[in-house]
């Protein structure tokens, strides 16, 4: 069984096109479906949620209040002037103060204490020398040994006390009557109002949990089910907001400050009761999902139709090219898009395939009359060949060694020029020939110039074409060294790399070669076997991205530089 990327890359460009908008539009579509989809639930999670919030903050309120009139209780007791001036009595006159207790002071206290249900006690505790009157009037002394008196006694705010039961708060009583503080009001309390949950819905599913500000419990509403599984309000109270899990069951825990008391309402319910209905959300996301799918079905067919239509016209043509058919016409396309624009490539193709093979044509005729010219220029080489010869043969017998080594080098000259008729040669042999011509030359002007050579012997196995080197050290001779006035004349004949492919440079210290003049030695026919000629050589030869280029400036000297690729060599 083949892998699914080779079927995919073996399906005709109709279904890849259908799949193409299948990953692009759908794949995207259900994602933003699924998106959707969550982002709804956890909306609706998160509206579960704030009723959590809004409930704990309905309990936390309602204590806040019951504190607030807790505190104008003290407040309508500490600023009646009657009880002001009842506990600011300095003398002990028995009837003035039993007539001020049964007048005013019982009276106002049975009234707090039947107006407010859940407040069961009120008592002052007093230094002065007032007697005793039931749990109204207590000693002083009393308040010194309550648990609570030695932070009462250092803070001037209601210190509201809680332990074994016993729910109160206390106050220091200010009087106008006195200086110093003589006077404690203690309001005993009734738990059982503090924390009113009946007007909450669904309160039998919440639990609530009241601490202080050093984690101690105050009030707790438990849910049974929290109480099986062992849960404590301890571990509530650390928690922060968000899950809690206890024996496989998640809680979500919120806390909620009570301001007046500075404590501390931590509602929690079980998760579950928060879960979502979700039906109706995936029904709604499944017949967006189902109608954008159908509208984009409608679309990929319209499209593809539009698309593969041209598409298919220039596959036709394409096949008749394959065909060797090279005649095909009108081949046109007006839409500015890809697939216009690849039609309309297609046709110059065409035109220029056509352009290129009328042009070789063309080319190897007229290769072919250079290969003829080349030849014509030569002379008969045997004729030659037997003439040299003899002149070597006779100037030996004379003792003429220098005509004989000028014959030598001559002979050797034409022998790597002719080259048996073959259009390449080694780079090896290209340069030899050079190496003799130059002899030649050397002879002709008495050794008047200096030569170098820096050959790379890297590149010498390689090919060239024949007779190319020698044109361009004649030129440098005629137009450098012929023309220097001054100093003794120098030619530098390199051979190197460069660029992936092989580049021979002519380098004189001559006057240099004017603009017009570079133009015309690679433009104009000149008598001889030109640099035209081997320029043009080259490019039939390798292609038009090689071929000589001169590099001269006035008084500066001249280097020509001929580059060829790398092509091994084979002799015919």
């Amino acid at each position: 069984m083949r892998p699914w990327p080779y079927s995919i890359k073996n399906l005709r460009f109709r279904q890849k096109l259908i799949l193409s908008y299948i990953a692009v539009v759908l794949v995207p579509l259900l994602l933003l479906g699924l998106y959707s989809y969550y982002q709804s639930l956890e909306l609706l999670q998160k509206q579960a949620i704030q009723g959590v919030r809004e409930t704990a903050g309905t309990v936390a309120g309602g204590i806040n209040n019951n504190m607030v009139r807790y505190e104008r209780i003290f407040d309508s007791i500490v600023l009646n002037p009657e009880i002001q001036r009842f506990f600011g009595r300095t003398n002990t006159d028995l009837t003035e103060l039993s007539s001020d207790l049964k007048k005013n002071v019982d009276p106002f206290f049975t009234m707090v204490t039947h107006l407010n249900k859940d407040v069961s006690q009120v008592t002052v505790f007093t230094k002065n020398s007032i007697p005793e009157y039931g749990n109204y009037i207590q000693s002083f002394d009393k308040a010194r040994e309550a648990v609570w008196y030695d932070q009462v006694s250092r803070q001037k705010e209601t210190f509201w006390y809680y332990r074994s039961g016993e729910f109160a708060a206390v106050k220091k009583f200010p009087n106008i009557y006195v200086n110093e503080d003589t006077t404690l009001l203690y309001l005993k309390l009734d738990t059982a109002h503090l924390m009113d949950t009946t007007t909450i819905g669904n309160a039998d599913h919440y639990g609530f949990v009241v601490s202080d500000r050093n984690h101690n419990i105050i009030l707790e509403k438990a849910i049974p089910d929290a109480v099986q599984r062992g849960i404590v309000p301890q571990e509530l109270i650390r928690e922060k907001d968000g899950l809690f899990v206890k024996e496989g069951v998640s809680y979500i825990v919120l806390s909620q400050s009570i301001p007046i008391p500075g404590w501390t309402l931590h509602c929690y319910i079980p998760a579950q009761q928060l879960s979502v209905d979700a039906t109706s959300i995936i029904k709604a996301t499944v017949i967006v999902v189902a109608a954008c799918t159908l509208i984009l079905y409608v679309l990929i067919w319209m499209f593809s139709r539009t698309l593969l239509y041209r598409i298919q016209l220039l596959h036709r043509w394409a096949k008749q090219v394959e065909i060797g058919d090279l005649s095909v016409s009108a081949v046109s396309d007006d839409h500015r898009d890809e697939i216009g624009e690849l039609t309309r490539r297609f046709g110059k193709m065409l035109q220029r395939i056509n352009e290129l093979i009328n042009e070789t044509y063309k080319n190897k005729i007229t290769q072919k009359e250079l290969q003829l010219k080349a030849l014509q220029s030569q002379i008969n080489p045997h004729f030659l060949y037997n003439s040299l010869s003899i002149i070597n043969w006779k100037s030996l017998q004379i003792g003429a060694r220098d005509i004989s080594h000028f014959v030598t080098t001559l002979s050797k000259f034409y022998r790597t020029a002719l080259n048996r008729g073959e259009s390449l040669t080694s780079i090896r042999d290209e340069i030899a020939n050079t190496q003799s011509y130059v002899e030649i030359q050397s002879v002709m002007h008495d050794y008047e110039f200096e030569i170098t050579y820096e050959i790379d012997e890297t590149i010498l196995p390689y090919a060239t074409v024949n007779l190319t080197l020698q044109p361009l050290v004649e030129n440098a001779i005629i137009h450098g060294v012929d023309m220097k006035t001054e100093g003794k004349a120098k030619l530098i004949i390199r051979g190197q790399w460069n660029d992936g492919a092989i580049e021979f440079s002519v380098e004189d210290n001559g006057p240099g070669i004017d603009e017009d003049l570079q133009n015309q030695l690679l433009s104009m026919p000149s008598k001889g076997y030109g640099l035209k000629n081997v320029h043009e050589r080259i490019q039939i030869t390798f292609g038009e991205q090689y071929g000589i280029r001169i590099c001269s400036e006035k008084d500066s000297g001249t280097i020509m530089k001929l580059t060829i690729p790398v092509q091994a060599y084979e002799s015919e």
